[in-house]
């Protein structure tokens, strides 16, 4: 445990510093990141009025739940995947993936600590927290608070099992496609809706409607949790089966 803290530390450090280098970029995508977010909370409100306050049977609050549950979750989440999902291709290109492989520390921690993204996430952890507490009556707040977490596990899982295939093919990064999908898909909770193409549609950002679904009592916990399970083991297959077949970029 000494050695794993060690490394997280070094990683933040690393982190922290350089923040220096790409403050700008960091300003400017945080600011493009919540204008989305925005436009996300005027179109679930809109679309709220339009429906006469009956949208797929959701109250106001739980609507804004919602929306505190959605930013912490992938607010914890990115802060551990950000790194798979920003350089896990481009190190495969590269040759860089075979430098990962030979370091001492086990090759899922590697990848977690390439890059963290706490300084680009830190907004969707406080205001996703202030939103659930200020939104969610005290005697479900524990109950929010492990279904958010258990969502974000879940979506570290989505992330790793749309990212990892890069390992075998690493011309294909999924950067683009999977940031775009994930940050413009999670308006609306669906878990009350029965359209099964709704569900396929709404697939890698469906940890949050369920999260929902657990926090108010009409869903069981384990459900989440077996969906956890299942994904994350998921990824762990996928990324044996593709290490094992991997070629050196410099061979």
């Amino acid at each position: 445990m000494t050695y794993y803290t060690k490394l997280l530390g070094w990683a933040l450090r690393l982190h922290l510093k350089r923040w220096g280098r790409y403050r700008t970029d960091v300003l400017v995508w945080t600011i493009t990141i919540w204008l989305t977010i925005g436009m996300q909370a005027c179109f679930v409100f809109v679309t709220y009025r339009i429906s006469g306050g009956n949208l797929f049977g959701y109250t106001p609050q739980e609507l804004i739940s919602f929306f505190g549950i959605t930013l912490l979750a992938t607010g914890l989440a990115q802060c551990v995947v950000h790194g798979i999902t920003l350089h896990l291709a481009r190190a495969v290109w590269m040759g860089n993936f075979d430098f990962w492989i030979l370091q001492p520390a086990p090759l899922v921690i590697r990848m977690f600590l390439e890059e963290i993204g706490f300084i680009w996430f830190w907004p969707h952890i406080v205001t996703g927290t202030i939103i659930i507490l200020l939104t969610v009556v005290p005697a479900s707040l524990f109950l929010t608070f492990i279904a958010t977490l258990l969502a974000s596990l879940l979506e570290i899982g989505i992330v790793l099992c749309l990212c990892i295939p890069s390992v075998r093919w690493g011309k294909w990064d999924p950067n683009e496609g999977v940031w775009e999908y994930m940050e413009s898909a999670r308006s609306i909770p669906i878990g009350q809706t029965r359209q099964i193409m709704l569900w396929l549609a709404s697939f890698g950002v469906l940890q949050y409607s369920i999260a929902l679904q657990v926090a108010t009592g009409r869903w069981p916990i384990w459900t989440l949790a077996g969906m956890v399970f299942l994904i994350c083991s998921l990824a762990g297959v996928l990324l044996s089966s593709f290490t094992r077949t991997y070629s050196s970029a410099s061979s």
